[in-house]
């Protein structure tokens, strides 16, 4: 007999019960799900798996539902495989509490195996972590051929969003190898679960091979998932919540984490606040399918850009960015300095000028400038249509990347129709990133130095050929898609997401008068 063991958390983890039940009920004979009424952190927390389960329509004749009680923090005794785990967060004695209560809970699974014999095999991971089910059988067959060792289980680490891997600085994939184990009830009994998962016992850990190579992806770590909220009801009540790293140098600890600037992007920082961890994209087909035929799955793990949320354009990290780091302003002439804005005419600014000379911020020239420098300004919607244009229509110069976008999420750009190319780029605008040159996308303003200068002469994009006396246009951008193609929601998204650009418009527009 086969058992799937793992914890339960309802604030953060109904969609990924849902997930894993359905993956794997086929695999497993039984699953052993436990159920607290505090948090890691020592908080109250409501039980609700089975008014879940009944929502969800689970298989609860194959479900061991374990209601777990943690004591209040005076009659636990911390234990030295606490202090272990707690590492170097030892002397927090608030570390050690949630150490002890992540431990009761695990061993809770115990109370729901009297009925399974010795040699029965138990699989046990965090709700989270969710091994593929065509892994589950064999597996089984090899913990219980060789049980003088313990068999754990790499998984793909995941942060944040499904299609989103952590990696190491040097691009290599994170590996979530040490949590996940196989074992049978004789071993589980011997030791316990807390200690087999950490690794505290007197078995060797072995991984599966094949030729001689450990098999690498076998499942899925869904961590950090859900949207930003749900991310700091995570932190405030897991085994970490009161922990300090050294590698936590730009955050505070977890008790901070509200305050963590987390957004979600390939090449961005990982939720996990690591700083030697970055996203990297994990393709969507390598993800199991019920998370496509499922709505609310597919938008828990893969959250669309909500048009009714506030919305948070990414640093752009890109090659231009890092080499030019704007706000960038060119003396053009000797006498005019004008600041460069993407998607504003700058490409046909800077080849009308082949004489001009960039303006370094740490320089004396920068410091004594007067005057007010030109600044290109573009109606935001218009500047907006220029650039999905840009990466939406065949033949332009940054449609690679529309069609990079648009394989991230599974679709063939040259087979969309224009209203499903529209519709699909504001559904994922979140995951455009530095990869794809996102600083085209982000507020005028942005490109403009407020602090230093306070008075600016801003020339309309339709202005600029009579303003430098230019004669032509580069880098025109063929479009196929107008404004009037986006819906109302749409075009007060941009209205809202722009809303600096509209600012810096009124404050330093031309005295009409």
């Amino acid at each position: 007999m086969i058992v799937d063991c793992f914890p339960f958390f309802a604030p953060t983890g109904e969609e990924l019960l849902k997930l894993r039940v359905n993956l794997l009920k086929d695999v497993v004979d039984k699953f052993i799900i436990v159920e607290s009424d505090k948090t890691h952190s020592g908080k109250p927390v409501q039980r609700k798996f089975l008014e879940i389960a009944q929502k969800h329509g689970l298989p609860m004749e194959k479900i061991i539902y374990v209601e777990h009680h943690i004591p209040e923090q005076e009659d636990i005794v911390i234990e030295k495989i606490d202090k272990i785990n707690a590492g170097v967060n030892k002397d927090n004695e608030d570390s050690l509490y949630a150490r002890a209560r992540e431990r009761l809970q695990k061993d809770a699974v115990m109370e729901g195996m009297s009925g399974f014999r010795d040699n029965d095999v138990f699989l046990y991971g965090d709700a989270d972590e969710i091994i593929k089910p065509e892994n589950v059988k064999w597996v089984a067959r090899m913990a219980l051929a060789h049980q003088e060792i313990i068999l754990k289980i790499p998984l793909v680490y995941l942060q944040g969003r499904a299609d989103l891997r952590a990696h190491n600085t040097d691009d290599s994939p994170v590996v979530w190898w040490k949590a996940m184990f196989f074992a049978s009830k004789k071993q589980i009994m011997d030791f316990s679960v807390n200690k087999i998962r950490c690794g505290s016992m007197n078995l060797p850990i072995r991984w599966p091979t094949h030729n001689n190579r450990v098999i690498q992806d076998m499942g899925w770590h869904f961590a950090w998932m859900g949207d930003s909220e749900m991310r700091k009801v995570k932190a405030d009540s897991f085994a970490h919540a009161f922990d300090n790293f050294d590698w936590m140098e730009d955050v505070k600890g977890y008790q901070d984490y509200a305050n963590w600037d987390m957004h979600l992007t390939e090449e961005g920082p990982a939720p996990d606040g690591n700083i030697n961890h970055k996203l990297k994209r994990y393709g969507i087909e390598n993800l199991p399918s019920v998370i496509f035929e499922d709505e609310s799955l597919r938008d828990f793990l893969l959250p669309p850009t909500d048009m009714k949320e506030e919305f948070k354009f990414n640093k752009c990290d890109c090659f231009w960015c890092q080499k030019l780091k704007f706000p960038l302003m060119y003396n053009l002439d000797g006498e005019r300095n004008w600041f460069e804005v993407p998607r504003s005419c700058s490409v046909t600014i800077k080849e009308s000028f082949p004489e001009r000379r960039q303006v370094f911020r740490d320089t004396d020239e920068y410091d004594e400038a007067r005057g007010r420098p030109i600044v290109v300004y573009s109606d935001p919607i218009n500047r907006f249509v220029s650039c999905i244009n840009g990466y939406l229509v065949e033949k332009q110069r940054y449609y690679h990347y529309g069609e990079d976008i648009f394989a991230s999420f599974g679709k063939k750009l040259n087979e969309c129709t224009k209203q499903e190319k529209i519709d699909l780029f504001f559904k994922h605008l979140h995951k455009v990133g530095s990869s794809h040159q996102l600083h085209h996308f982000h507020p005028q303003a942005w490109f403009v130095d407020t602090d230093k200068f306070k008075k600016f002469t801003l020339v309309k994009k339709e202005d600029v050929s009579s303003t430098f006396n230019v004669k032509h246009k580069l880098n025109q951008t063929h479009k196929e898609i107008f404004e009037q193609d986006f819906s109302k929601e749409q075009t007060d998204f941009l209205k809202r997401i722009y809303a600096v650009d509209y600012a810096f418009w009124d404050k330093y527009k031309p005295d009409e008068s």
